[in-house]
């Protein structure tokens, strides 16, 4: 039986096109050990928690779609994709 060529997209071995450099890798691991300090030490809800997640988020989007020249078409549909309403 051929394979469907949708199946190749996730065939063992495939390799990444991009890893995330040592640097990435500290800002996510900071950022998730800020939000587990703002949860359990200072007892902030989780929801305020994620707000702020989303308020950095957004702002990082933003920062580095200006900062890399990414049209503003682009950064529309981002700000739609966070800020629209949920499926």
């Amino acid at each position: 039986m051929p394979k469907s060529p949708s199946v190749s997209c996730v065939e063992h071995g495939t390799p990444s096109r991009r890893r995330l450099s040592g640097a990435e890798a500290v800002v996510i691991i900071v950022i998730v050990a800020v939000a587990a300090v703002l949860a359990a030490v200072a007892g902030m809800p989780v929801t305020v928690v994620l707000q702020v997640l989303l308020g950095a988020g957004l702002t990082a989007v933003l920062v580095v779609g200006l900062l890399t020249g990414t049209p503003v078409r682009g950064v529309r549909a981002a700000l739609h994709a966070l800020l629209g309403p949920a499926a």
